[in-house]
């Protein structure tokens, strides 16, 4: 299978939505046409048969929300009138004329004043208030009539036709296959991201597939499915007992027990506390040992919530999530009575400042003038330098070709690169990236890679924070070794230690040193992440400390 990336289309063109999913179809069939039926590939057979007006009124009605249309808001200037290409639409499948709607599809479709015409069909002799809310007149419509009708029916002189768009089951899975997931959306790829943004380029082959046989596509779709039922609403036991057994890949896997832990805190909410537990019990998310223990806390079981939670440490070692196991095992074992030596808390160093604050003037540029005054250059960075200069380092192993990470050729990073097998999958690329800290090659690699790949999408860099004053400034102060140690702690868990930097780092040319700062305005506090990156700062002699900065009063 050719590693072709395919060019976006020119948005000069008034159909280039429809180049750019004709793109994603096409993909989609090239490499993923052995998981789709023979009448799923007919129907996009279909739709190339089709003259391009109609295809791209077909494409412009998947990019919008929901399945039900107005013919009269379905016209867009780069087509023609929209009833003859719905038409030839409805003669191939793809939408439905004139469907039967609920009186709630209905009220979808219609105005208020639209929907009061109705009301007044129904009833023109007692009709409801003209000044009645639209979902009371949905009620008074719902008390009088319960049966879906065609719009024809409900009202016969509305002016446009209402369209039911039969593809969107379809659609879904050409997304899904193509994404690898559901979150990105057609219309983003379509109107802006392909060939418009810039991408790294992987190697892609049969092997760089989010799923190699249909169940898993089909499995990815229930375990959707379920969630959406969930956040509807709907009794938790009929979603318990459709909930899939175990997801066939880590990753899916990995899904089925993220809804676990979601249908778990439902049952919790619900003051089902006994179905709740199980459901944490069952799943080694972590977050679902961590719901489990604090249920037991809940449920006054000291006993056991101490020795569960002594456990859990034992096999967990995310510096966030022992943090707040400890806190628990704490708790338990005062509560039962049993003596332990409670974890260490360190004294992070602490400067206590009284600045004046400008109208509109951030505690961060507060400090940042102040430093100025002796002579500190101060960087507002937070979350940013660190992270970039990891991803800069570490791009080889960020973009390696791990099967299973990436899908297409428009990823801003590996699928994988927040799960616990990033750094096992990657271990040798990781570690020739880490060696160069320890040989000096570091600096120009950094600084190569940050001319090269300037613009390049990846999750972990925000290009404008990465300008090179500062990445030089940073390479020229700060210690290779304390680069080293920033870095294996955020490989620790990259998720949460990618956030909880301070927000300033200073250079202090005249002495050759720099330092990191958070910065807390009256009232505010650290935060777990933050005191656990300043902990680890601490122990490895890395220079960092707090201001508390408190308003300077003027007169």
């Amino acid at each position: 299978m050719p590693n072709v990336i395919p060019a976006g289309a020119d948005l000069n063109d008034p159909l280039y939505y429809l180049s750019n999913a004709r793109t994603l179809i096409n993909w989609v069939r090239e490499r993923h046409g052995d998981l789709l039926t023979q009448t799923e590939l007919y129907r996009l057979d279909c739709f190339d048969s089709l003259p391009e007006q109609a295809q791209a009124l077909l494409i412009r009605m998947v990019m919008r929300r929901g399945e039900l249309f107005r013919s009269d808001q379905l016209q867009y200037a780069e087509l023609s009138a929209p009833l003859p290409l719905l038409r030839l639409l409805a003669d191939a499948g793809f939408v439905l004329l004139d469907p039967a709607l609920t009186v709630e599809e209905l009220a979808s479709l219609l105005c208020k004043s639209e929907l009061w015409q109705v009301c007044h069909r129904l009833n023109p002799d007692a009709p409801p208030s003209k000044q009645s809310r639209k979902h009371d007149l949905v009620t008074w419509i719902t008390q009088t009539d319960h049966g879906a009708r065609t719009l024809e029916d409900w009202l016969p002189d509305a002016g446009f036709d209402a369209v039911s768009l039969e593809v969107s089951p379809l659609m879904q899975r050409l997304q899904l296959m193509f994404f690898g997931n559901l979150h990105q959306d057609w219309s983003a790829f379509v109107v802006t991201e392909l060939g418009h943004q810039l991408y790294e380029p992987v190697p892609l082959d049969s092997a760089s597939r989010a799923f190699h046989q249909r169940s898993d596509v089909d499995l990815y779709l229930a375990l959707h499915t379920l969630q959406q039922r969930l956040e509807q609403g709907e009794p938790l036991n009929d979603i318990l007992t459709e909930l899939p057994a175990c997801g066939s890949t880590p990753w899916l896997e990995n899904r089925r027990r993220k809804l676990m832990f979601a249908l778990g805190q439902a049952f919790e909410r619900a003051g089902q506390l006994s179905q709740a537990r199980t459901l944490y019990a069952q799943n080694p998310h972590r977050e679902a040992r961590i719901r489990q223990l604090r249920l037991m806390e809940r449920m006054d079981l000291p006993e056991a919530t101490f020795e569960a939670a002594s456990a859990s440490l034992e096999a967990i070692q995310q510096p966030e999530a022992r943090l707040r196991i400890h806190r628990i095992r704490v708790r338990s074992a005062r509560k039962a009575g049993i003596s332990i030596e409670p974890p260490r808390q360190p004294v992070i160093s602490t400067h206590r400042l009284s600045l004046p604050l400008e109208a509109n003037e951030s505690v961060e540029q507060a400090v940042i003038a102040h430093l100025a005054t002796q002579g500190i250059q101060a960087f507002h960075v937070e979350n940013r330098l660190f992270t970039g200069l990891f991803a800069l380092l570490y791009w080889p192993a960020i973009f390696a070709p791990v099967p299973g990470a990436f899908f297409h050729p428009f990823q801003a990073g590996p699928a994988d690169l927040y799960r616990p097998e990033f750094q096992a999958s990657r271990q040798a690329l990781i570690d020739a990236c880490t060696a160069q800290l320890e040989t000096g090659g570091y600096r120009a690699t950094i600084l190569a890679r940050l001319a090269q790949k300037q613009n390049i999408r990846c999750h972990l860099i925000h290009w404008p924070s990465l300008t090179e004053e500062r990445v030089n400034a940073c390479l020229t102060l700060v210690p290779a070794e304390h680069l080293k140690q920033v870095f294996l702690h955020m490989m620790k868990d990259l998720r949460y230690h990618r956030r909880g930097l301070p927000d300033l780092i200073c250079f202090d040319w005249q002495a050759r040193r720099y330092q990191l700062i958070e910065v807390k305005g009256p009232g505010d506090r650290l935060q777990d992440h933050q005191r656990l990156w300043l902990e680890c700062f601490q122990a490895q002699g890395i220079p960092a400390s707090v201001y508390q900065i408190q308003h300077e009063q003027t007169e």
